[in-house]
């Protein structure tokens, strides 16, 4: 008995250390940023890089939007806009942010663009859901491949002739008028593409559909794959099919010789002629 009395004094006086000692660590983050309310702020900044001896620009973005469209006015320059957004408190909304930024490297013939977020007091994460992000609206000439590197966040690519490659976890991906040879891969999100022409198209997802747009001249060779799905066709008519109930398809569509590949193991794919 008295064993069992001793033994249960000391698990009361282990739980009265922790209570004061999560009390004691509570207080010293009081008066600290962690501990208090935040407020979004977001700065632009805009950078131009000459494209002169670069055949590839390269960006890698954990969290944000990226939008990549072609330079119009400047065939020599690549053009990077970004939208920078950090929570901070009160007393921080007046001065410039900091602890986060772009870093651009241009040694080499590929542009490299990463974001660089500092570590400090990083240990203790109260704010859920108010992470750092940085949204790029990003302007390239013709003679560039895009490679895109993502994690949370929605990619847009819009009328460029440019080479693509694009990877996203968590984000759906849409594509307007792209010619070149274009690779996407996502793992949570739809693909959504409307094209007239391309030297070859890749599009794979895990979790998510599939929908491409095709304009009226496009043809190809269509090799579509869906595990917990179905295909569909509308308003397109295909030769030489292959079909494997709903689930895989092969075919021919017009006299063109372009490669489509199109693959999704949860989620449907539709392909048609709208536009």
């Amino acid at each position: 008995m008295k064993k069992m009395e001793k033994a249960n004094r000391n698990k009361l006086y282990l739980w009265l250390i922790l209570v004061l000692l999560s009390g004691f660590i509570l207080m010293s983050f009081e008066g600290c940023s962690l501990m208090k309310r935040k407020y979004e702020k977001t700065e632009t900044r805009e950078y131009k890089i000459s494209s002169a001896g670069r055949n590839k620009i390269y960006v890698e973005n954990p969290n944000g939007n990226i939008t990549v469209r072609k330079n119009e006015g400047d065939s020599g320059s690549i053009i990077v806009r970004a939208d920078i957004t950090k929570y901070v408190t009160k007393k921080e909304l007046n001065n410039p942010l900091s602890g986060i930024g772009i870093d651009i490297d241009t040694l080499g013939t590929e542009i490299k663009i990463s974001d660089f977020v500092d570590k400090e007091r990083k240990i203790i994460q109260f704010d859920i859901g108010k992470g750092s992000k940085i949204n790029y609206d990003i302007l390239v000439p013709s003679n560039i491949d895009v490679r895109i590197d993502a994690t949370n966040g929605r990619l847009e690519f819009e009328e460029i002739d440019n080479d693509i490659k694009a990877e996203i976890t968590n984000g759906n991906v849409k594509l307007s008028g792209v010619s070149g040879n274009v690779k996407v891969e996502t793992t949570n999100g739809n693909i959504t593409a409307k094209i007239d022409s391309a030297k070859s198209l890749g599009f794979e997802t895990t979790n998510g559909n599939v929908n491409l747009t095709l304009g009226d001249n496009f043809g190809g060779i269509f090799s579509v794959e869906t595990v917990n799905g179905k295909i569909s066709r509308k308003n397109i008519e295909f030769r030489e099919t292959e079909e494997n109930g709903k689930h895989d398809f092969r075919g021919l569509l017009g006299s063109g010789k372009t490669e489509v590949k199109i693959s999704t193991v949860n989620g449907k794919v539709t392909i048609e002629r709208k536009y």
